[in-house]
């Protein structure tokens, strides 16, 4: 017994010692797996450089243009808002900054619309809420919606009734288009709201959500 303990506790010690050198010579992970940004931000074209973008913080913050080396001409439209997975090449500090981009995925980028007919007729499809929040003239929206394998119908309409008000009513619009949703899935959406924000009589946009993560709250407000 003596001599089964003696070498079940060399054995450990090797095992120990084995898997601390596998460690030991374990190469780096690659940063893009590790050290990285998602922010939503405004493709403003090409250069000779390569991709320009435009990163706006929360709220009123300064733009920061955002110099990348890669050609999404083919595949995003200028003005077009995208996520952006990426991080800083350096530390320096001007503008623009130098970035290395990991991934770029297209989004709902669509400007706010209005109509003149009653809210109670606009279709209205259950979302799940992750974050919502307004850089400059956008706001911005992370959620998840039921997959279809049909396209849908995803923006933000005003009120048209409410337009001249300092209180303008936006609602969410989201009509699956007959479709049945199966499994939920992220969804990233942008909204540009210029053209309220500009109004001298715009105090106050806010906005009407069907969402089941928060049900209790019928509506979110984003004050001039």
């Amino acid at each position: 017994m003596m001599k089964a303990a003696r070498y079940l506790t060399i054995m450990m010690l090797v095992a120990a010692l084995t898997a601390f050198t596998a460690c030991d010579k374990q190469e780096d992970i690659d940063r893009s797996f590790t050290d990285y940004r998602y922010d939503i931000v405004t493709y403003l074209g090409q250069n000779e450089h390569g991709a320009l973008f435009e990163y706006l913080g929360h709220g009123d913050s300064a733009s920061i243009k955002l110099q990348s080396a890669i050609d999404i001409s083919e595949e995003v439209k200028i003005w077009q808002r995208v996520l952006l997975r990426y991080d800083f090449a350096n530390t320096q500090t001007s503008n623009p900054r130098s970035i290395n981009v990991y991934g770029c995925n297209s989004i709902i980028s669509d400007s706010l619309r209005y109509t003149m007919a009653s809210p109670d007729s606009l279709i209205r499809h259950q979302v799940k809420l992750r974050s919502l929040w307004r850089t400059g003239e956008f706001i911005n929206l992370h959620c998840q919606v039921e997959y279809t394998a049909k396209s849908r119908t995803f923006m933000l309409v005003a009120d048209g009734t409410t337009l001249d008000n300092d209180t303008v009513h936006c609602y969410l619009t989201h009509d699956l288009r007959g479709e049945t949703g199966t499994f939920w899935r992220d969804c990233y959406a942008s909204f540009n709201v210029g053209i309220l924000w500009k109004r001298d009589t715009f105090k106050c946009l806010r906005l009407h959500l069907n969402d089941v993560t928060y049900p209790e709250i019928v509506y979110y407000d984003f004050n001039k």
